[in-house]
């Protein structure tokens, strides 16, 4: 996989989910090499939501 920011490679990680008390749960995630930059499921998902704008409203 490689990062949306800048093309490195993304590693798969995992990291305590710390809003549960770090009692054991744990969240899956992508970090790239490169810059850093940490994607998990609802990152992903906000990615992938269409911001759609009604052209109609563009015109007002």
């Amino acid at each position: 996989m490689t990062c949306r920011r800048c093309n490195g490679l993304m590693v798969r990680e995992r990291y305590d989910d710390l809003e549960l008390g770090s009692a054991g749960y744990e969240v899956l995630a992508w970090r790239c090499l490169n810059c850093g930059a940490i994607v998990d499921a609802s990152i992903a998902t906000h990615h992938h939501t269409d911001h759609k704008t009604e052209p109609d409203a563009l015109l007002k």
